[in-house]
């Protein structure tokens, strides 16, 4: 019974710690980094600004864009200040915002 109990506690504050839907992201680049992951494998991290909305107040803040395996090579051709199109996975942890790059749209 106590097991049935905590995981039903525990599913019930998961959906707020991470969600995630595909938006068209439309944004200029403010940088653009090549890197490699713990296991040698290639990958692209673009920041770009992002406006929010805070009691009234508007501001912009960095969020980071990533591409992983299928869609390196196309993020490896992006350049900063350039606007980057695609279509991402938008997530949100913890407060945090992040984009996967699904499809990069030209």
């Amino acid at each position: 019974m106590r097991k049935a109990v905590l995981l039903t506690v525990i599913l019930m504050f998961l959906p707020g710690l991470a969600s995630a839907q595909d938006v068209l992201l439309n944004a200029k680049i403010q940088d653009v980094v090549t890197a490699l992951d713990k296991n040698g494998n290639e990958y692209v991290r673009v920041i770009v600004n992002e406006e929010r909305t805070l009691q009234g107040i508007s501001y912009e803040v960095g969020v980071p864009v990533m591409a992983f395996a299928p869609q390196v090579e196309k993020a490896k051709g992006l350049r900063k200040g350039t606007i980057l199109k695609a279509i991402c996975d938008r997530r949100e942890a913890q407060g945090k915002v992040s984009y996967t790059i699904l499809k990069i749209v030209k």
